[in-house]
């Protein structure tokens, strides 16, 4: 460990302005009674250095621990050169012990013991060296060792104890942190899944309508940008009323846009796709809505239904509808119109597979995010699924594939 990182690892003193206040008022106080005792000839500047360098260490302490536990070993040699006076000991008995338990608390923990554990032994190699300290009890050097060792047990309790919740409180905050970076994510997803589909419907429709000289069509496709636009809005300000909301009913799902049950049509204006798929027929539906969808934006579509659609769990339904959507988007932005688009979705005997594969189009393609593509992913992880993408002969192949084993069935 190098030198700054166990200086950070320094806790500073707590109890803010009482406790310093405190500290303040003691050593005041014990300076009177020494000045009212008339034990040190207060004529001299050795008179005033006896008097004050005992204190020094618990005067330290507001500078904190480091600076309190070096003021102490300095304090301890000015006394010796001083002669080692049994008074001048006796005088750093009680700062020693606040000292010693401070330090104890907040220095790192081997510094805390090695200190703990230097403290005492200093003192009675001291006590044994100097005759002076005869005259004195061996029973108050016993008491302030033990007292020091005491005071450095209960309060390294403490101090694990301390670290304990705020290594708790650490995690909390990284959790909540992670918590919030899941949950931006989630946002973003939905707000591409609602959002990004009508401003690609515009961007269609406003690059269709440069190549059309019919008023009538003209008047529809400015009539289904006029609608995107409009749903597009009332999608947006669903999602900032969702943001705003405080409450969430369900902290660990997707958030469900207040609303958004049958607002959805905007999607090539297609009302199938509005609301909660939780029917097998309604997942059918979904299939069919976008195989319309690019059907009147000038697509070929090949659609085939494979297996048992009921088998598909109604809380893997609405993920798959969401996926067909976003490969419905997929083809609308980068499919050649000249090209057949395959839909295909699978439910074998394990697994269910949805595919959809196109003609990517030589025109300049529309700017893409890669948002859609991550959100199906993450569905299909949740699910215990993958996504397979890749282009190949001009091909460009989009599949999922989620196994059904471990998902409730819902039969409808």
């Amino acid at each position: 460990m190098s030198r700054t990182n166990w200086l950070a690892d320094v806790k500073p003193l707590p109890g803010g302005w009482v406790l310093r206040s405190a500290i303040v008022l003691a050593t005041i106080l014990f300076l009177v009674l020494g000045i009212r005792w008339q034990q040190h000839d207060l004529s001299s500047f050795q008179g005033w250095l006896e008097l004050v360098v005992p204190y020094l260490p618990l005067l330290a302490l507001l500078l904190g621990a480091m600076q309190s536990a070096v003021a102490w070993c300095l304090a301890l040699a000015v006394i010796t050169v001083l002669g080692g006076d049994a008074s001048l000991v006796v005088a750093m008995i009680f700062p020693t012990m606040v000292v010693v338990a401070f330090c104890s608390f907040l220095l790192p923990w081997k510094l805390a013991i090695n200190f703990s554990l230097f403290v005492p032994s200093v003192l009675l190699g001291l006590y044994i060296s100097t005759p002076e300290m005869a005259d004195q009890p061996a029973v108050l050097l016993a008491l302030v060792v033990f007292l020091a060792a005491a005071a450095w047990r209960s309060v390294n309790v403490y101090r694990h104890r301390y670290e304990q919740s705020t290594h708790h409180i650490r995690d909390l905050q990284e959790q909540q942190a992670l918590v919030r970076s899941e949950e931006r994510t989630r946002l973003a997803h939905e707000l591409h899944d609602i959002v990004a589909h009508d401003v690609t419907i515009i961007a269609m429709q406003a690059r269709r309508a440069e190549f059309v000289n019919d008023p009538a069509k003209t008047s529809q496709i400015l009539e289904g940008i006029g609608t995107a636009a409009q749903q597009t809005l009332q999608d947006l300000r669903s999602l900032v009323t969702l943001l705003k909301d405080e409450e969430r009913d369900e902290p660990g799902g997707l958030p469900q846009i207040p609303g958004s049950e049958g607002q959805t049509a905007g999607f090539l204006d297609a009302p199938a796709m509005s609301g909660e798929t939780t029917t097998a027929v309604g997942l059918v539906h979904d299939l069919d809505g976008v195989v319309e969808a690019l059907d009147r934006a000038g697509f070929q579509v090949s659609l085939v239904v494979e297996g048992e659609v009921a088998r598909i769990p109604a809380s893997l339904r609405q993920a798959l509808r969401r996926t067909v959507r976003e490969m419905g988007t997929n083809v609308l932005k980068h499919a050649d119109p000249s090209g057949v688009v395959d839909l295909r979705l699978a439910v074998g005997a394990d697994r269910v597979q949805l595919t959809s594969e196109n003609t990517v189009s030589q025109a300049e393609p529309i700017m893409s995010s890669r948002t859609g593509l991550e959100a199906m992913s993450a569905r299909c992880e949740v699910f215990g699924g993958f996504m397979d993408v890749g282009l190949s002969e001009e091909r460009w192949t989009t599949a999922v594939s989620i196994p059904l084993e471990g998902l409730a069935s819902s039969n409808a």
